[in-house]
């Protein structure tokens, strides 16, 4: 297996001697890395989040404040079952914090039946506090439980570019145009474990160039 910090390295360097402009490439630091319910573990590179759903009907949930507004959030996660796991963007709209994007992998947000083939994209165009509108979109995907998986998402105009394991599914939002105030990680039982997070913030006159970040 690669070593991906290597890898990662070498390729900004062969972007930097052909004279292109290279993005910006942001680890999480702790300050940036706020857990809402549950309890963690931070061994070996490796984030472990324990915990189950609350009264409020929410699980555990990991968010990485980094700020962007094109680019590309990324990282490995493992789940200890096949339940749920989430991956939710938030803006902020008019100066309060608002979801611009939820992707749910083996489930939607409906609680009433299993759906672990799944994978679930959720936008928000029109939704507010008071009009909880929201626009879903369902793919046909399984991710195995205690296998590690990798999941990429791109954020550049008002398209999000989803990409799971090699495999994408784009959707589009007006809403996607805001800065992306924060990223979470959160699932619904069981431990969760996770890796490798980066921010990768686009340059201004960057085109996309995710793929050459997509490599194990």
């Amino acid at each position: 297996m690669f070593n991906r910090s290597i890898v990662l390295n070498f390729v900004l360097s062969i972007c930097a001697v052909a004279g292109n402009a290279v993005a910006e490439v942001i680890v999480p630091t702790e300050e940036q890395t706020v857990l809402l319910r549950g309890s963690t573990e931070d061994r070996h590179r490796i984030r472990t989040v324990a915990g189950s759903v609350d009264a409020t009907g929410h699980g555990p949930i990991t968010y990485y404040t980094v700020p962007f507004q094109r680019g590309t959030f990324s990282l490995s996660w493992k789940s200890s079952n096949e339940d749920r796991v989430a991956f939710v963007f938030d803006g902020k709209a008019n100066g309060k914090a608002t979801h611009v994007l939820k992707v749910y992998i083996n489930g939607s947000p409906s609680t009433k039946k299993l759906e672990r083939d799944t994978l679930t994209l959720v936008t928000y165009d029109g939704s507010s506090k008071e009009t909880k509108k929201a626009t879903v979109k369902k793919f046909v995907h399984h991710a195995s439980g205690n296998q590690w998986h990798q999941l990429m998402v791109t954020f550049d105009g008002s398209e999000a570019t989803v990409v799971v394991d090699k495999k994408s599914f784009v959707v589009a939002s007006k809403r996607f145009r805001e800065s992306i105030e924060k990223c979470g990680v959160t699932h619904f039982s069981g431990v969760l474990e996770t890796r490798d997070v980066q921010v990768r913030k686009f340059n201004e006159n960057e085109e996309d160039q995710s793929d050459l970040f997509s490599f194990n």
